[in-house]
């Protein structure tokens, strides 16, 4: 997503990124994916409760997970320790304006990511 922000910003939406690691990984993540946005951290999952993102064993084990690493081990990354819960999925969501919640979607498993058109589609609704 972080190279989808200035699109997202044109529709005036802004990315927020919520992780669940230690306030130090921040800096790294950022260097990783080049996103420049809001980033916060929730090591406490209450964030990824209220939205009831997916979390268990399941979801580090599927396909898409495989395929994934696959893709991004030849693609020269190597993930080199864990920043965070592992076990714990991610996702997407649109709000506003308002308080109102326009979109949705839960990660699966590994490598699971929203549709990017999709969501665009629905910021510049």
């Amino acid at each position: 997503m972080a190279k989808q922000a200035e699109a997202f910003e044109e529709r005036n939406a802004r990315l927020v990124v919520i992780g669940n690691g230690a306030p130090h990984f921040m800096t790294a993540f950022r260097e990783d994916t080049g996103y420049k946005g809001n980033l916060y951290t929730d090591p406490s999952l209450e964030t990824y409760k209220i939205l009831d993102l997916k979390r268990g064993v399941g979801s580090l084990f599927g396909l898409k997970s495989l395929k994934e690493g696959i893709r991004a081990a030849s693609s020269g990354y190597l993930q080199t320790e864990i920043q965070g819960d592992a076990l714990q999925q991610g996702g997407a969501i649109i709000i506003g304006p308002g308080d109102i919640l326009h979109y949705s979607y839960q990660n699966k498993e590994v490598g699971d990511h929203p549709p990017i058109k999709e969501m665009l589609k629905v910021a510049g609704a």
